[in-house]
């Protein structure tokens, strides 16, 4: 399999994993995203990569971007980024897989609690 090929189905998996994660059907993303029917199925079955030509409006449905959908790290500010924080950019992408409102659930959660630490160092 060529790197191409293999970068390809890389991102199919990757997009299902998304699919799955966020909606509750892929007729219901279909829907969302204003696909024909059984466009999911056909990149299911291999008969289309269109998904690879829809990567901006894919990270528009899916709240994040580009590269996080290819599965490339962060690069722009990779320099300025210390091990910690790498540590929690990588915990936060596992919360991909949960369902929105948990993830969004998780998020408040964490922003409350670095809040509430940094109200208490600030005394």
């Amino acid at each position: 399999m060529s790197v191409d090929k293999e970068k390809t189905e890389a991102v199919r998996k990757r997009v299902f994993e998304l699919i799955a994660a966020e909606f509750e059907s892929d007729a219901a993303f279909e829907r969302v995203v204003g696909l024909p029917d059984k466009t999911v199925n056909n990149w299911r079955r291999g008969r289309s990569a269109s998904f690879m030509k829809m990567l901006p409006k894919l990270s528009e449905v899916f709240r994040m971007p580009v590269s996080e959908i290819l599965d490339m790290p962060l690069s722009q500010t990779a320099a300025e980024l210390s091990e910690e924080e790498w540590h929690l950019l990588r915990l936060y992408r596992h919360t991909r897989t949960l369902p929105k409102g948990r993830r969004i659930a998780l998020t408040k959660t964490v922003e409350a609690v670095i809040n509430l630490y940094l109200s208490e160092n600030l005394k």
